[in-house]
């Protein structure tokens, strides 16, 4: 339920139990009104009757008294009146009174013997009566009889039946106005002000930060608006700034990579340039050789055909080198890993036949492809396997092998999920406990200076996670090391 209904409800309930009260409390004091009303009325009659009366002899003028009680019986609201002389035990009676009238007259006899006067309701035939009893004095003050005033109390049922139903028409008018009332305004000022919040909350969660809620009143509502609407801004000038500070987060990652290429590129160096001198002395030699024969077409012809291949070779070297540390954005694209692998391999051949390592592949053919980029995923197989030969200065075995594996990795809604595993193991020297904690932090490195930027490992480790990957790493000290990529598959 809303909370202006909720709102609307409460107040109606509390309304409604005000104003009832208010009615019945207001209907008990209207009828009061109305008895002593009557009640006046009534004693007005008795006053007169009674003066009247005193001043004459009951028993001398008789048909006076008749006269008397005939005239109020006249009044409309008055049923009839009772009017008994003591000394000679006379009841006078309005021609309206048949029957029985002794309960009356004990009224009176009784109301003479206290000398007090008397009210009470009570029937006459079934007709509700009002009855005021009251005693006759003489002129020295001695009780010589009574009167009964027998009065109709229907007209004043009706009169109070009529206050009552205006008072509930007026209570009813009252209490719908006032919901109404209640009810536009909790929609007016609180509903539909919630309302407005609520969707705007909701585009909020959306992504919409430009969503802003117009309030023109100046309650709390008001100033949850502008809250709101300040709250918006923020969220959208910090959006804008880490949007931006991820923008030059992410052109410093790729500078870093570019160094740390240009880096491994270094380490190449050497023995880069003794896979390309020794194709320059082969072309140099040849060419001498063909000069001093031109004679000799057929030999001329094989020489310049061998300057040809190592022309072909150094190109072909130098491609390389320009593909893996030219600069080019990240882009993601369906890949298979082995080609990849095969490729840094034959870029690393000059290292390997150096060093006098043994390759050993085991390079699974229906592997399933990955999303990425081919150009980072080398560089990180170019790390691990550059560091790797490093390992080995006197030569040994390299392992590379690629599988599939499905792995429940922690976080993962789906469950079990598909992963490639592209493993590089070496027999090299192998590392401590203590090493291998470090291993992925910046600028960590156990190479000698000048051979070593400490951040292949920590780009690689990046690259990776980009990719939805991870890297383990697993070394015992003299035996060697093996890093293990995990990739998930399409």
């Amino acid at each position: 339920m809303r909370l202006g209904t909720k709102l609307t409800l409460y107040l109606s309930l509390i309304i409604i139990i005000v104003l009832s009260g208010y009615g019945y409390f207001h209907i008990l004091s209207r009828r009061d009104v109305l008895i002593r009303k009557m009640k006046v009325e009534v004693r007005s009659i008795g006053q007169t009757l009674k003066v009247s009366l005193e001043k004459i002899s009951l028993t001398r003028e008789m048909e006076y008294v008749q006269d008397l009680i005939d005239a109020v019986e006249e009044y409309e609201k008055t049923l009839g009146v009772i009017v008994y002389h003591q000394g000679k035990d006379i009841a006078f009676r309005s021609s309206s009174l048949e029957g029985e009238v002794g309960p009356y007259l004990d009224l009176i006899k009784r109301s003479i013997r206290k000398d007090i006067s008397q009210e009470e309701f009570g029937s006459y035939k079934k007709i509700s009566i009002f009855i005021y009893t009251f005693p006759l004095k003489d002129r020295k003050g001695k009780n010589i009889g009574g009167v009964s005033i027998l009065q109709h109390t229907s007209f004043m049922e009706e009169d109070i039946e009529k206050a009552e139903w205006s008072i509930l028409i007026t209570i009813f008018v009252l209490i719908g106005g006032t919901v109404a009332l209640v009810l536009f305004g909790t929609r007016r000022w609180i509903t539909h002000p919630i309302s407005q919040l609520m969707v705007g909350i909701k585009n909020l969660a959306k992504g919409n930060l430009d969503t802003r809620i117009d309030s023109k009143s100046n309650d709390e509502l008001a100033e949850l608006a502008k809250a709101f609407n300040q709250m918006a801004t923020d969220l959208k000038e910090a959006q804008e700034r880490i949007i931006q500070e991820g923008e030059t987060k992410l052109e410093l990652e790729r500078s870093l990579r570019q160094s740390e290429k240009l880096a491994t590129i270094g380490q190449l160096a050497s023995g880069l340039a003794h896979e390309v001198g020794t194709p320059l002395n082969i072309i140099s030699g040849r060419a001498e050789l063909a000069k001093r024969r031109l004679s000799d077409k057929e030999e001329a012809q094989k020489s310049l055909d061998i300057i040809l291949q190592q022309t072909e070779k150094i190109t072909k070297i130098i491609q390389q080198l320009l593909g893996f540390v030219r600069k080019k954005k990240p882009e993601q694209a369906s890949l298979r890993i082995s080609p990849i692998l095969e490729s840094t391999l034959d870029f690393l051949d000059p290292p390997i036949q150096k060093q006098r390592v043994r390759v050993v592949k085991n390079l699974a053919d229906d592997l399933p492809s990955v999303m990425g980029d081919s150009d980072q995923l080398q560089q990180v197989f170019l790390n691990l396997i550059l560091n790797a030969i490093q390992s080995m200065p006197e030569g040994g075995i390299l392992r590379l092998s690629t599988s599939s594996k499905w792995i429940s990795k922690e976080g993962l809604e789906e469950g079990k999920r598909q992963y490639i595993e592209v493993s590089i193991e070496d027999t090299g020297m192998g590392m401590e406990r203590e090493v291998m904690e470090d291993i992925f932090n910046p600028f960590f490195t156990t190479k000698e200076k000048d051979k070593g930027t400490g951040l292949g490992l920590t780009v690689s480790q990046g690259i990776v996670q980009e990719h939805e990957g991870w890297i383990n790493a697993e070394s015992e000290v003299g035996k060697g090391s093996v890093f293990k990529v995990y990739l998930p598959a399409i």
